[in-house]
């Protein structure tokens, strides 16, 4: 008997349900309550936060003992609740795969970008936009470059009084460069500087992790066993959430980088060129496919918002031909809101792979360019990645396995099966 059951409320789930069944129940329902999800509603946020704090109660046992028989109360984490974007993290792999590709910040820091460029327009003074020259020309005086990162370049654009500002007298542009940072600049300078310090850490991490075959005798025995070794972490990692996507694209990477550098170790090192070239069409791609996923999440959630206003009217509301637009259906309403779901999660998971192979990417030239070893060790640990890789890409589930961890693959695959049906 409990004395409290608003947890197990939130999450629809009952007081006697096992841990896999609340962290399914978690999972679909953090989902659905996602502010992204929600955008027009201003409760989300804190319904998304309540399921979030539900779940860090209930999937740890001492806490969920004490709050079956004492209740919310003393049923607090030691450390206090964590954020509930940092729960919703765990979607993609969790904590399981910190140590290969440190912690998933990209849907986390674009949303605290977005609040800090709202921030900082209303906190703008209002000025002029245009002045009249003396020859009766309109001249911009307020046109300011703006900027957008790409991994680790950054791209300015600038607007068409660009040559107006480079005549500017010296001491005005001086004035300019000791001008205090923004709040958004200093936030993206500390992501910048978090980032290296990541890519540090994880970069001795893999030198470790190698250094178990590159370090040994280097037969063909101590292959074997170093293959046996990561097989047993893979079969552990693949049950994670997405976590057979991720083994496959840690594996990808580990192989794209081993085989460039071993490559560029030939003569002239055209091999490697080819393949480096073949890797930057690749991020091409991969960013076609995180944008196109937004994209496409963004067009299901205003055609969601049409129906929803169709259904809600009492007026009859036409199309822009004219045509009277019938009323959807509450189970039509419903397909539409599994359907964003899963464009939702997929456009998440687009990002957060982007995030990832980057992530990877970086760190894997940190160790195979990393000049305080000698050149045998440098090609060892190269052979070592793709031995590595090799085993990550062959990670696969049975079919038991797989039913135990779809919950959020298949709304992604359902979603993805009728973009592709629709095309």
């Amino acid at each position: 008997m409990v004395v409290d059951t608003a947890y197990y409320d939130l999450l629809g789930v009952s007081p006697d349900s096992k841990p896999i069944e609340i962290k399914k129940a978690y999972r679909k329902k953090s989902i659905q309550e996602h502010p992204d999800k929600n955008p027009n509603d201003p409760t989300a946020t804190e319904r998304f936060q309540a399921i979030s704090q539900a779940y860090q109660v209930l999937s740890n046992p001492d806490l969920r003992a004490k709050y079956d028989k004492y209740g919310k109360e003393e049923a607090v984490p030691q450390d206090g609740f964590e954020d509930a974007a940092e729960q919703f993290s765990m979607i993609f792999g969790g904590d399981a795969f910190s140590s290969y590709i440190g912690e998933l910040t990209l849907l986390k820091n674009l949303q605290k970008t977005e609040e800090l460029n709202a921030e900082e327009g209303s906190d703008k003074p209002e000025e002029k936009e245009s002045s009249k020259s003396e020859d009766g020309d309109v001249k911009n005086e307020n046109v300011q470059p703006s900027s957008v990162s790409f991994e680790n370049e950054k791209i300015k654009v600038l607007g068409s009084s660009e040559d107006q500002q480079s005549t500017k007298a010296d001491g005005e542009t001086n004035k300019t460069k000791e001008k205090k940072k923004s709040k958004l600049e200093a936030f993206e300078e500390e992501q910048r500087k978090e980032k290296e310090k990541t890519i540090d850490e994880l970069s001795k991490i893999l030198a470790d992790r190698l250094s178990i075959l590159t370090e040994s005798a280097y037969d063909s025995a101590c292959k074997e066993s170093f293959c046996k070794k990561f097989e047993e972490e893979a079969n552990m990692l693949k049950m994670e959430s997405f976590g057979l996507d991720i083994l496959h694209t840690i594996g990808e990477v580990y192989c794209e980088k081993g085989q460039i550098f071993l490559k560029s170790q030939q003569i002239w090192g055209f091999g490697g060129v080819f393949h480096s070239l073949k890797a930057k069409g690749g991020v091409v791609m991969d960013t076609l496919k995180t944008v196109s996923a937004a994209l496409d999440a963004q067009n299901t959630m205003q055609e969601l918002e049409k129906l929803k206003a169709v259904a809600e009217s009492e007026d009859v509301i036409t199309d822009e031909k004219g045509n009277e637009l019938a009323k959807p259906t509450v189970e039509e309403l419903a397909q539409l809101e599994q359907l964003l779901m899963g464009k939702v999660l997929s456009a998440a998971w687009h990002g957060s792979k982007f995030e990832i192979m980057s992530t990877l990417r970086s760190v894997c030239d940190k160790v195979l360019e990393d000049k305080e070893v000698d050149k045998i060790t440098r090609i060892r640990r190269a052979e070592a990645l793709i031995i590595l890789g090799r085993v990550f890409k062959k990670a696969f589930r049975t079919k038991v396995e797989q039913e135990e961890a779809q919950v959020f693959e298949e709304l992604v695959a359902e979603a993805t099966k009728k973009k592709n049906k629709h095309k």
